[in-house]
């Protein structure tokens, strides 16, 4: 996958600052837009600045180092259908 344009953005929507975590980041934003595509999201969306917000609530969903106790909140999971439904070409996006 490409370079993710708004590491910045999930940063902030996450109250992250500097680059220490951003390989960390960088792993978990890539696994988040695969999850967000396999659920039926176009890559076009997934990738876009709409999703970036989702994004970060995905991330923070499954930083968790416990194995077997990672799951997405309801509130991510609304986020990924309604994302399935976005028209590629939309504003945002």
């Amino acid at each position: 996958m490409e370079e993710y344009k708004y590491l910045e953005d999930v940063k902030n929507a996450l109250g992250i600052e500097g680059s220490y975590q951003d390989k960390t980041l960088k792993q978990l934003i890539n696994e988040v837009i695969e999850d967000l595509i396999d659920s039926g999201v176009k890559k076009e969306v997934a990738v876009s600045k709409k999703a970036v917000g989702t994004i970060a609530i995905g991330i923070n969903d499954i930083w968790n180092y416990s194995a077997g106790e990672v799951k997405h909140s309801p509130y991510f999971e609304k986020r990924c259908i309604k994302l399935a439904y976005e028209k590629v070409g939309t504003e945002n996006v």
